[in-house]
């Protein structure tokens, strides 16, 4: 009986012991998977911001481009905006010196007269030119008359 009694007390012992331990073992096993769960997690959440930083450099370098096609074509129109001044200015030049010589070889053709009309005709251009035309124009009427 003693064995008996002795076997129990043991048993009592070892059982709780037994059942203590496999509870501590799922408690640990299921702090692990947590703690895989939450790093598992972490990594997702990493990912996700690197995917977010790389769209956001990709999108922040697009915009750059843009800004510089930008400048670009800004800087293009501001060469063509100054050689258009020195071109428009080099062809009223050269229709003046036209014009006035124009008004120089009629003058030597028909009048032999002074000058003056061909420096008129030098200062303001077409202008002078039309106004010589008219000026001769009615002088030749009369001298027809």
């Amino acid at each position: 009986m003693k064995r008996l009694v002795l076997s129990i007390v043991m048993m009592t012992m070892v059982v709780p012991a037994v059942v203590f331990s496999q509870e501590f073992e799922r408690e640990e096993r299921d702090r692990r998977m947590d703690m895989r769960a939450g790093e598992m997690e972490m990594r997702e959440r990493e990912m996700r911001l690197q995917q977010r930083q790389a769209e956001m450099n990709l999108q922040r370098e697009r915009q750059e481009l843009e800004l510089e096609e930008r400048r670009i074509d800004l800087e293009r129109a501001r060469n063509a905006v100054k050689y258009k001044p020195q071109l428009l200015l080099l062809l009223v030049l050269v229709v003046h010196i036209l014009c006035a010589v124009w008004v120089y070889q009629d003058i030597q053709k028909h009048t032999g007269e002074s000058g003056i009309w061909v420096v008129i005709a030098l200062l303001t251009g077409l202008l002078g030119t039309l106004v010589y035309a008219v000026v001769r124009l009615g002088g030749s009427r009369k001298k027809n008359a």
